[in-house]
């Protein structure tokens, strides 16, 4: 009896971890992803307009706001990627992760909420308020996911991470469900469409905020690890010497800094089309409700290849064949439909629907019917390493279809596909990020995790910004991002998973001893 009631106070608070995903990824596809972009292009480019309003100003005017906004965007990470190590240091020495996370919800659900404020004329405060957002939010991921190795058991590491991630993908889904159904029955109740994204913004503020209840209550404070060479008494300082130490020391940690390298550069090219996507479709002439009803449809689609990908790697899980096979059909099928959506076009919005559902029913049937025949052997080879690289290999189609991408059918296509992988590749590569560090220094080491996510985060804009200003074709700028996952699975093929593991535990020994 006391093991069962053991086993259940480890689920709950699994859950409870997991569910902060639920809470912050609101922000991520509602405000970030879906309803800012477009909507700050459209606040911004009258601002930028050069002469007289012809099709052709108006359109450089959209290019010229959406450069602004990946530019900025990069501004914020920068500014994350600064702050993410000195605050997870802090939270080590102090003992204060999730009091420290806590702290950054609140700010953060502050400045989504205020975003309300921002309206025609007024987009250097949009923007203001979307960065200091931003910053918050992306210090909070850092400290819930500095948690997970204290949560979750060292085996259950790839599981915890990826139900975080498939719940935050069915948090941040039923959210922009529901504030994509005000923004289109506005008019029924007597608003407009601006008034129905500011509205959209309060709430993810209080969905951010109400949904963070849980961690509070049964995630406990993981223990502090005192100063090297006892305290200064100046926690700024002792965190400052400490985290130079780490840096020193994080070389030492070989397979660690191969991981933080390839994690740098594949996330590169994520980060981008993650941020990026629907101002790219807006740049491109695309209509909002086919850049929202594409960013919905991922989140869904997201959650069961989230769960799927989470079990991949473990030797004793059932069906891996299974999910390779389904992961590996979405991948050659969507594009074969992509290809003819482009040729032909015409496909309508139910049609796209429809070809999609049947796509992924037929491959659901014939992954259950065949899969572990086929695929069973191959995905038995299948460790977290390589299932982020079978993730990668897939999310490298991305950029080369955005490149001749014509249709708003292809847009949603494309969006499945992302679906397919985005998540599981994250999870992943969270857990194999643990696996690698050393429990007593979490909080750092994450807060290099946060670093190199966010360093990550400022090239791949600044990259899409500044070729889309050099062409004048946000073609060639989504195209540009292709080299980031190149350059990313080659790293992580460098990275020695068992090695890193048992330098991991020595330390912690010797942090014990």
């Amino acid at each position: 009896m006391a093991g069962d009631a053991l086993e259940r106070g480890y689920r709950r608070r699994v859950r409870a971890w997991a569910l902060y995903d639920w809470a912050n990824h609101g922000f991520i596809t509602v405000t970030a992803t879906t309803f800012f972009p477009p909507y700050f292009v459209a606040l911004a480019a009258p601002a930028f307009l050069v002469g007289s309003a012809s099709a052709v100003t108006a359109a450089l005017a959209r290019n010229t706001a959406a450069n602004v906004y990946a530019v900025a965007t990069s501004l914020a990470l920068l500014v994350v990627a600064v702050l993410a190590p000195l605050v997870g240091t802090i939270a080590d020495l102090t003992g204060r992760r999730k009091r420290l996370l806590l702290v950054a919800t609140a700010l953060g659900a502050a400045f989504a909420t205020a975003m309300a404020t921002a309206s025609a004329g007024r987009w250097a405060l949009a923007l203001g308020l979307y960065m200091a957002a931003q910053v918050t939010v992306n210090i909070a991921f850092g400290l819930n996911s500095s948690l997970l190795p204290h949560v979750a058991r060292p085996g259950d590491t790839n599981r915890a991470s990826a139900l975080g991630y498939a719940m935050g993908y069915v948090g941040g889904g039923v959210l922009l469900a529901l504030a994509t159904a005000l923004y289109l029955g506005a008019g029924r109740i007597g608003l407009d469409g601006s008034a129905a994204v500011r509205i959209a913004f309060v709430a993810v503020g209080v969905w951010w905020l109400g949904f963070a209840i849980p961690l509070a209550v049964e995630v406990p404070e993981p223990p502090a690890l005192p100063a090297a060479g006892g305290a200064s008494g100046h926690t700024l300082r002792d965190a400052g010497a400490r985290l130079a130490r780490t840096l020193r020391d994080v070389r030492g940690h070989r397979d660690l800094f191969a991981m933080l390298i390839a994690f740098w550069l594949y996330m590169e090219g994520i980060g981008a089309i993650v941020l990026l996507a629907t101002a790219y479709g807006a740049a491109l002439g695309l209509p909002t409700a086919a850049l929202i009803g594409t960013l919905l449809l991922t989140q869904f689609v997201a959650f069961p290849y989230a769960l799927a990908f989470g079990r991949i790697p473990h030797p004793g899980t059932a069906w891996r064949g299974r999910a390779v096979a389904m992961v590996l059909w979405t991948a050659v099928t969507v594009p074969a439909l992509g290809a003819f959506a482009n040729v032909h076009g015409g496909l309508t919005v139910l049609a796209t629907l429809a070809l999609l559902a049947a796509d992924q029913l037929l491959g659901a049937v014939v992954a259950l019917a065949a899969g572990e025949r086929l695929f069973g052997r191959f995905a038995r080879t299948l460790d977290g390493k390589r299932a982020i690289i079978l993730g990668l290999a897939v999310y490298a189609i991305v950029p080369l279809w955005g490149f001749v991408l014509r249709t708003q059918a292809e847009f949603f296509m494309i969006g499945v596909l992302v679906g397919a992988v985005q998540g599981g590749t994250q999870a992943l590569s969270r857990a194999l990020y643990a696996e690698l560090s050393p429990r007593a220094k979490s909080g750092e080491f994450f807060g290099l995790y946060a670093f190199s996510e966010k360093f990550a985060g400022i090239l791949g804009p600044l990259l899409f910004g500044v070729v889309g200003e050099l062409t004048s074709n946000p073609r060639a700028s989504i195209l540009s991002v292709e080299v980031f996952f190149v350059l990313g699975v080659l790293a992580l093929t460098r990275v020695d998973v068992a090695a890193g593991a048992r330098a991991a535990r020595d330390e912690d020994r010797t942090a014990r001893d």
